[in-house]
């Protein structure tokens, strides 16, 4: 049974590894969802509303303003730190050092949130000039702020996305690829967590084959950014970036526009990769 559990050095293996972080996140996520409408539910109650209305008022509140999923995405943020704190100190038994998951604040935080938006903004518009040519999307692309009546809702809107963002890239970016790709090499590594990423959107959105594509072109590049940099900061802001422009621009595809966009950025920055690696064998 130890053998099934560890490797020949005593390391968990990565199979036990990513199962447990997968459950575990899953299990949380929905621990606090059901544990932030109850307490909502109970501040409505002690204002005076009838317990079956409080409870679908509080539903509504968690689950669909913008008010109650930056809550939520905070709660999920903290649970994550936790659960990786648990799992390395825990199950791998070594110590924790947030600098592991590409979170040390002493390096150059403020410019990779920076270039984080640049690229993210590169990305999304260059999809979006893409969808022009092709005729899928139709100029002109302006920016939708009816969504957001109040400044208060746009401000929590932007806390979602980007809280929203940075535990799912602490959780699978910062641990479980690095944790890859120590066991399995740089490429495998990363192809592997980011199929796992995919297919774990799958469970809370419907996924047609373009959007797995989409996502896996996306991740992978999001990916070997991390690995190449090493900065959780930047690809968290990526990735917030891009959920929350086609929420701004009302601009939504999982199709040929973005799959072109992020695979001509992939296979930019794979080259870059190639190309320093052949160059530091020349040395």
């Amino acid at each position: 049974m130890e053998r099934v559990l560890r490797t020949d050095v005593g390391e968990v293996r990565f199979f036990w590894k990513i199962t447990l972080a997968l459950l575990m996140t899953i299990l949380l996520i929905v621990i606090s969802r059901i544990s932030l409408i109850l307490v909502v539910q109970q501040i409505y109650i002690l204002q005076g509303t009838p317990l079956n209305v409080a409870s679908q008022n509080a539903q509504v509140f968690v689950s669909e303003s913008s008010e109650g999923q930056a809550i939520a995405s905070a709660l999920d943020l903290l649970l994550i730190l936790l659960l990786v704190l648990f799992l390395v100190t825990r199950i791998e038994k070594r110590e924790f050092h947030l600098t592991d998951l590409g979170l040390n604040i002493q390096r150059n935080t403020l410019p990779f949130f920076g270039l984080g938006v640049i690229i993210g903004c590169a990305l999304f518009f260059g999809a979006t000039l893409v969808g022009v040519f092709l005729g899928t999307i139709e100029l002109p692309v302006n920016p939708d702020f009816s969504q957001w009546p109040a400044l208060t809702t746009l401000i929590a809107s932007i806390t979602f996305y980007v809280l929203n963002s940075f535990w799912q890239e602490i959780l699978f970016r910062g641990y479980l690829q690095t944790q890859a790709v120590n066991r399995f090499g740089q490429y495998t590594g990363i192809i592997l967590v980011t199929v796992i990423f995919v297919i774990f959107h799958g469970l809370v959105q419907t996924l047609t084959l373009s959007g797995i594509l989409t996502g896996f072109l996306l991740f992978s590049f999001i990916g070997f950014l991390y690995d190449k940099i090493k900065s959780l900061y930047l690809v968290g802001t990526i990735h917030a970036v891009l959920n929350f422009l086609p929420a701004l621009f009302d601009t939504w595809w999982q199709g040929l526009e973005a799959s072109i966009i992020y695979g001509i950025a992939l296979l930019l920055l794979i080259l870059v990769i190639y190309k320093q690696i052949r160059e530091s064998k020349e040395i």
